[in-house]
């Protein structure tokens, strides 16, 4: 765990602080369910069908690896950091995309998801199910990162 106060301090030059984490998680969060929404209002509007399958998505986890932290990723522009976000921000923000993004979810349950796809800046085209997966992925690996930084920060 990185102290509250330890929140803005980067482990190294070139590696983001938690806030710096956060904030990233929000922009990603908050850009996934506004594609969300905004491709299921569509897919409604165009007559999509209902989802027929219930079988669980569980067998996908992680084809695209994005949870390998020895793999470095460099976040596009519009979801990076500004340099030393104020720590309270980031949690707040983060907390309001993850309500955001659990709303999108929701209102989308019945759609065939899996029908429905979208370009994804680093794994290429995947449909709305793999989106949300990735959200998870992401989150996973950007808590391995913090996990990171809290053994920096005992160094």
């Amino acid at each position: 765990m990185v102290p509250r106060a330890r929140w803005g301090v980067r482990p190294a030059p070139d590696r983001w602080s938690v806030a710096e984490i956060c904030w990233h998680l929000q922009r990603v969060e908050s850009g996934v369910a506004k594609l969300i929404r905004m491709r299921t209002t569509e897919a409604r509007a165009a007559g999509h069908p209902e989802e027929p399958d219930d079988s669980p998505l569980l067998g996908t986890r992680d084809r695209f690896g994005i949870v390998d932290r020895t793999r470095r990723l460099e976040a596009p522009a519009r979801v990076a950091p500004p340099e030393s976000p104020p720590a309270e921000d980031a949690q707040r923000l983060l907390e309001e995309s993850r309500a955001l993004l659990r709303i999108a979810i929701a209102e989308a349950d019945g759609l065939a998801l899996g029908l429905i796809m979208h370009p994804h800046p680093v794994v290429g085209e995947i449909n709305l199910y793999d989106w949300i997966l990735f959200v998870g992925l992401h989150e996973e690996r950007h808590l391995l990162q913090i996990g990171e930084v809290a053994a920096a920060s005992t160094n």
